[in-house]
């Protein structure tokens, strides 16, 4: 089993169990740059929630994100994991109120935010926003030292031949 997997399973064990409430929302087709908003919210706030959402990602990204916990009227809202997943990725963050996954590949994903609440008109409201990942440019550095490097091979072919 790949580290990557028994993360997940880890994760999305921790976010079920105990989980009262548990909604699945589907954000939909998403292409960076773009910014999707997301939440959920109670009038009887369950003790624990689990909520899924689901997205396609149509192009390489990274995605930034923030939760605001609201604590309306006699009620707490604790949002503690936050979790990304798809066949080929998975990263989680405990501190959720900012949170960042980098080197999304195109591909259906899902977002898991957990925690726990109690109380009357509770939840909590999020944004991702998505940021098309800038192709990669050699540092200069690099370009320089594999002139040097060609540089090199020409003058001992030419010492060589010569």
């Amino acid at each position: 089993m790949t580290r990557k997997f028994r993360l997940a399973l880890a994760a999305l064990a921790i976010a079920a169990s105990g989980a009262a409430h548990a909604d699945y929302i589907d954000l939909g087709s998403v292409t960076a740059p773009e910014t999707v908003h997301f939440g959920n919210g109670w009038l009887f706030a369950p003790e624990n929630f689990a909520d899924e959402y689901g997205f396609d990602l149509t192009n390489n990204a990274d995605v930034y994100g923030l939760i605001i916990e609201g604590d309306w009227w006699f009620g707490r809202t604790d949002v503690q994991l936050v979790a990304l997943a798809s066949n080929t990725y998975f990263d989680f963050d405990f501190t959720p109120g900012h949170f960042s996954f980098s080197g999304l590949t195109a591909g259906a994903y899902s977002l898991f935010v957990a925690g726990n609440a109690g109380g009357l008109f509770t939840g909590y409201s999020g944004t991702m926003r998505f940021v098309a990942q800038a192709a990669r440019v050699p540092e200069p550095s690099t370009l320089a030292l594999l002139g040097l490097g060609l540089l090199g091979l020409v003058l001992v072919r030419r010492r060589a031949h010569g």
